[in-house]
């Protein structure tokens, strides 16, 4: 008995000692600090904020240029009355180029 207590005692100790080491050599809570919560949720905010602001001022650009400038559709629809109108006024006319006379010459 006193053999195998003389074998099973320092293997006892060196296990011990072997878990003591990795236990403090292992590296401490991975998780974030309150400060570095408190920075990530600031940095959110701010950043919805932001997008915001801007989804305004998009929006405010985009009312400001529609009541400063016509729609395309609107223009092209204007135009095509105007020409309607105006090849109403000149259906009685015929083209003629440049520098001919009404007799064809």
């Amino acid at each position: 008995m006193g053999d195998l207590l003389l074998v099973l005692l320092p293997a006892i100790a060196l296990v011990a000692l072997i878990w003591g080491i990795a236990t403090a050599l292992r590296p401490r809570d991975a998780g974030t600090s309150e400060a570095d919560k408190y920075q990530r949720e600031l940095a959110e905010r701010s950043a919805r904020h932001y997008a915001a602001q801007v989804q305004a001022a998009t929006a405010a650009r985009a009312r400001l240029a529609a009541a400063t400038h016509p729609s395309q559709n609107a223009q092209q629809h204007n135009q095509q009355q105007e020409y309607i109108r105006a090849g109403g006024q000149q259906s009685n006319r015929t083209w003629q180029r440049p520098g001919s006379t009404k007799n064809g010459s």
